[in-house]
């Protein structure tokens, strides 16, 4: 696989990625060593929600030893929806398929993006052109068919707030209240870089357009996909579902070593030991599922329906303020069509076209090892902040999806539905609206045995999407190894430092923002 042998060296994880309790102890973590008939024993863990965030830190406990139960919504094993890509800084995940011994990834994909007039940017192979220092590679070497020179260098002075938002709390706590589009409208972004460019960009990464996201969001996601490297934009493709090519081989690699998973089980509430103060139980309808611990790694929305079903919950601040939080409906439609139509890009992101939904479509004929030889073309496409799509049906949301294709690429006219598969996600991801930071947990509870993960909690890692819901389920894991006090911490992969020029202006910016706040009357001012 490309690059990941150079991405997965390294080791231990620095101190920053680390909560600082649990840095106290590494130096004395003991592996934990089953002995036979000891079974009884063994810690028990609930594990809720079996994708990437669950999946992870299921995989690093049953290797400690701990007697793992992973409860999943579905039959097996599922893909959060969102952004389908693996990029090249998901150093974690990638180190995870090279221990699995698999190989699931296409080469190296070019992307475009696309407006109402049709194709805005086109993307190349960043890996294949000469480095530049970052942010200059991304604005160099991609084609903007008709983005004048004027338009793009409008971008420029936004780099002044990347550079400033250095993902602390403070830095997240200022940029949080106010909208993507009112950050770009203070730096003086054109109104056609905005439109063709940022907004198709925050609406697939972000699920919402510019007006309903976070500026702190926004600038998190940038820098992590688009500005810190160079090649931090270039993505691989799974050559088949992710459920197939690695969620299947990999849980069956985590049953072998003793993992029991449970499918079909959706937690509905959370039983509470008054004396201790912990979790004793997860509820399934009339299942309970008592453990020593637990890790819930499902999405918002699900974790929102058992604070409402706890009433004991309700005492605690982290609970109640996740009722302050916002989700966004994802649709998912896979269209197999009756003739081989050129998609001249893989990966393609367009803006809604006459509503505030954005939307991606993906060439699957030319990813999926099963249709590459195909006489037909197989097409997915993704919409985001859909509800107005939700209570449609299937065959209207097909025509919708079908209509939209061709706005992009005219040779979808024509061409028939043989086959169609629709999803419906109501409610699957978090809406990063403005002054949501507040309201989101972190990976600890004030529970002592109950820890969060998933890609919408806030942690210090700095990535995003499934690398993000994968380094949180490792983060839960740490926390259980620290409970206990029993086994090794998960070596978690650091996101790729700075190039020095850029932490060169981030010392400068931190100083800047010292220097202010020692000045008298400071705090005066509204800020």
């Amino acid at each position: 696989m490309c690059g990941c042998s150079a991405l997965v060296a390294g080791g231990r994880a620095p101190p920053s990625s680390i909560p600082r309790r649990l840095r106290r102890r590494r130096g004395s973590s003991v592996r934990a060593e089953v002995s036979p008939g000891a079974e009884s024993e063994r810690k028990k863990v609930a594990v809720a929600g079996a994708g990437w965030a669950g999946l992870a830190a299921a995989h690093h406990l049953v290797k400690q030893g701990y007697d793992v139960t992973l409860l999943a919504a579905e039959d097996g094993p599922t893909e959060e929806v969102g952004l389908r890509g693996f990029w090249y800084p998901y150093r974690n995940i990638f180190a995870l398929v090279d221990e699995l011994g698999i190989s699931p990834f296409t080469d190296w994909k070019k992307a475009a993006y696309y407006s109402a007039e049709g194709l805005a940017v086109e993307f190349p192979i960043f890996h294949n052109q000469p480095r530049l220092p970052a942010p200059f590679g991304v604005f160099a070497y991609p084609e903007f068919p008709n983005l004048t020179l004027i338009d793009r260098l409008t971008s420029i002075p936004v780099i002044a707030a990347v550079i400033d938002f250095d993902n602390t709390d403070t830095a997240w706590r200022k940029y949080d209240s106010m909208t993507a589009r009112e950050l770009f409208k203070m730096y003086g972004c054109s109104q056609r870089l905005y439109r063709e460019v940022f907004e198709p960009a925050i609406q697939a990464a972000l699920f919402a357009p510019g007006e309903q996201c976070s500026a702190a969001a926004t600038l998190g996601m940038l820098y992590y996909y688009m500005l810190s490297h160079q090649e931090n934009s270039d993505f691989l493709l799974c050559r088949g579902d992710v459920e197939e090519k690695i969620f299947s081989p990999w849980l069956q690699s985590l049953e072998m070593e003793g993992l029991k998973f449970v499918p079909n089980k959706v937690p509905s509430s959370l039983t509470i030991d008054t004396d201790s103060g912990c979790i004793s139980a997860i509820i399934c309808g009339d299942e309970i599922y008592k453990a020593d611990a637990f890790v819930s790694a499902m999405g918002l929305s699900s974790l929102q329906s058992i604070v409402k079903n706890s009433p004991t919950l309700w005492s605690h601040q982290e609970f109640t303020n996740l009722l302050h939080l916002s989700t966004v409906d994802v649709i998912s439609i896979k269209l197999w069509l009756d003739k081989k139509i050129t998609i001249p890009n893989v990966a393609n992101v367009c803006p809604g076209f006459d509503d505030s939904s954005g939307w991606t479509f993906f060439d699957l004929t030319s990813i999926y090892d099963d249709y590459y030889e195909e006489p037909m073309t197989v097409v997915e496409i993704e919409f985001y902040n859909a509800s107005w799509l939700v209570t449609l049906s299937d065959d209207d949301i097909v025509s919708e999806a079908s209509l939209h294709l061709i706005k992009c690429i005219p040779d979808f006219e024509g061409a028939t539905v043989i086959q169609k598969s629709v999803r419906r996600s109501p409610k699957s991801v978090i809406n990063f609206l403005p002054g949501s930071y507040k309201y989101t947990p972190r990976g600890s509870t004030s529970f002592p045995n109950l820890f969060i993960a998933g890609d919408w909690i806030v942690n210090r890692h700095g990535s995003f999407s499934k690398e993000k819901a994968y380094v949180t389920g490792l983060e839960a894991a740490n926390r259980v190894v620290d409970y206990f006090g029993t086994g090794d911490f998960a070596k978690i992969i650091a996101v790729e430092g700075e190039e020095p020029h850029i932490e060169t202006l981030r010392s400068l910016s931190r100083r800047a923002n010292e220097l202010k706040s020692q000045i008298p009357l400071s705090e005066f001012f509204l800020q």
